[in-house]
């Protein structure tokens, strides 16, 4: 796993820098999977989805070098929405076989006036961050407080019964989920200060 200290301006600083050969994959190993399920959630399936992803990592890649980060200017995250905004229209234009010449501005007001896509992005975004952040604290919490949240907090079973099931008390169910919820909450807040 990648170290959680490098800051995400310095980050974007390194895949800036053609020698820094651990940033490409660094920046993939952040990204890839919202990309994919961004563009899952607008239609695009399969291996699709994935040409997407390759789409998207290339235009970034190529519009890196000589890149400064600099968030007066904007989220990082907007910048990206527009980029695998972009990258969708162009896959349904070689898929509908209609070609529409639309240049990046043009297409970055359309995504920023179109209010669904925009609540789909910024929910995939936070759903980016939640599977991140249970991925970076399972390894701090043991199976069976892991095991107790999921069924509590994500599955929706009473905690009751998912004290009975799992053999421990109410308040051990409560306790576990009021932890793994403030952890989970102090990395997503890190997460995203460090996005900026």
């Amino acid at each position: 796993m990648f170290a959680h200290s490098t800051t995400h301006g310095t980050l974007l600083a390194r895949i800036a820098n053609p020698g820094d050969a651990e940033a490409w994959p660094e920046f993939c190993a952040k990204y890839e999977e919202m990309i994919r399920a961004f563009a899952r959630r607008q239609g695009v399936m399969g291996a699709n989805a994935d040409d997407i992803v390759q789409d998207v990592l290339m235009s970034l890649s190529k519009a890196m070098p000589g890149f400064e980060y600099r968030p007066e200017k904007g989220k990082f995250r907007s910048y990206l929405k527009t980029v695998v905004v972009r990258s969708i229209y162009r896959w349904r234009e070689r898929e509908s076989g209609e070609a529409r010449a639309q240049d990046v501005d043009e297409i970055s007001r359309a995504a920023d006036n179109d209010e669904a896509l925009s609540v789909v992005w910024e929910e995939e975004w936070r759903q980016h961050h939640l599977r991140r952040a249970m991925r970076m604290i399972q390894a701090e919490f043991n199976a069976a407080d892991l095991a107790c949240f999921q069924a509590y907090v994500v599955d929706g079973e009473g905690a009751a019964e998912v004290a009975s099931r799992m053999g421990m008390t109410t308040s051990h169910v409560y306790d576990a989920k009021y932890r793994i919820l403030n952890r989970l909450r102090a990395v997503v807040a890190d997460q995203i200060e460090d996005e900026g």
